[in-house]
């Protein structure tokens, strides 16, 4: 035999509340065979007919609370059925314990992903915030703005081995070109020895020329290297306004920009998770270094997305880094840039056409940017 207390009692399957009186005592009898979780106890009630109301049971040698599931009468005795109530059982124990609730009615945890909450496949839409390439670079990738920098091999205390870089505007480059390819006069050779058609056929000044790139840069905000007055060429010099890029520190520009990164439009403060995959997509278009699908974690609780190119203005070469920041925060942290990728920003000029239309090379550089050189669409 074993002793158990029986109630009829109300209270929630998810509650860890108990019996606040002791109960109806009875003594029972258990099955030779049973499981804690869920036993059956025969109780001898009396000769009634009437089905017990009791519903819930404590049984002390087990120490277990019990949810009376069902009672069945045979031969003059009533056996319950019962499924252990495990919350009032562990009460004190679950008291004592840090427990996490990931859905409960009167408080949340936004950042806790809820896949029972219901979408939709229809509710889809897209945001997206674009920076102008004009706003970014400094110059129009149209018409005749930007930065020259050419390579010239001559006598130069500024060389880096025997080139000198020289960053020129575009009117100053037209200039210079304009000087050295109107008229020989400047190589002060007497026509008497040999004529200017001649000198004109023998020598070819743009052969020391080794690199001539345009990059859309304002040239008035460029102040990198030195001022300079003159171009040496070959054995010559030409007199016209630049800036010499004598070291290779020099020759470094920096661009930086930032996006406002698009919010799930339905986050609503308990909701945020939805910024995350899959409710969300991100995708960074930055031609010409491509385009690029962001994992959404790099996003998630900040709320803008810097953006710093370095270009190498004797290469052309550049490199991107895109990195995260809170609005708080009083600047982005590169070195912890989730992304970093290469391309080239100088679009090379033929010197053999130096007189081409600087709209012709846009698209080297632009690759087919309408609204923005660079461009950040969220999709939900």
């Amino acid at each position: 035999m074993i002793d158990l207390y029986l109630w009829s009692f109300d209270k929630k399957r998810n509650s860890t509340k108990q019996p606040s009186t002791g109960g109806t005592h009875y003594e029972g009898e258990l099955k030779q065979t049973f499981t804690l979780t869920g036993l059956e106890v025969t109780l001898n009630l009396g000769t009634q007919l009437v089905a017990p109301t009791y519903n819930y049971a404590y049984i002390p040698s087990l120490r277990r609370y019990y949810f009376i599931t069902d009672w069945v009468y045979n031969a003059g005795l009533w056996i319950a059925t019962m499924a252990v109530d495990v919350l009032a059982t562990f009460k004190t124990e679950i008291g004592n314990s840090i427990q996490y609730v990931t859905r409960a009615y009167s408080s949340y945890n936004p950042n806790v992903i809820d896949t029972a909450y219901p979408t939709r496949a229809n509710d889809l839409a897209r945001s997206n915030d674009s920076i102008s390439p004009s706003s970014f670079w400094g110059a129009s990738v149209t018409g005749s703005e930007g930065l020259i920098v050419i390579g010239c091999v001559g006598s130069s205390t500024s060389s880096i081995g025997a080139v000198t870089y020289y960053a020129l505007t575009m009117a100053n480059f037209r200039s210079f070109i304009n000087s050295m390819l109107s008229s020989p006069n400047w190589m002060n050779i007497s026509a008497g020895e040999i004529s200017a058609d001649l000198q004109k056929a023998l020598i070819n000044p743009t052969q020391y020329i080794t690199s001539c790139r345009w990059y859309p840069i304002q040239a008035s905000s460029f102040t990198g290297g030195a001022v300079g007055t003159a171009i040496n060429l070959g054995w010559w010099s030409f007199s016209v306004s630049c800036r010499i890029l004598s070291t290779v520190g020099s020759a470094w520009v920096e661009k930086e920009s930032y996006f406002t990164i698009p919010k799930h439009p339905q986050r609503s403060g308990r909701f945020e998770y939805l910024n995350l995959s899959p409710y969300t997509t991100y995708t960074l278009k930055f031609l010409p270094f491509g385009v690029f699908e962001i994992d959404t974690t790099e996003l998630y609780d900040f709320d803008q997305m810097g953006i710093l190119v370095e270009t190498n203005l004797m290469t052309g070469d550049a490199v991107l880094k895109v990195a995260a920041k809170k609005v708080t925060d009083l600047q982005f942290n590169y070195n912890n840039a989730f992304l970093i990728t290469q391309a080239q920003i100088g679009v090379s000029l033929p010197v053999g056409q130096v007189s081409a239309d600087i709209g012709n090379y846009q698209n080297a550089l632009t690759a087919g940017v309408v609204a923005g050189v660079a461009d950040i669409a969220g999709r939900y």
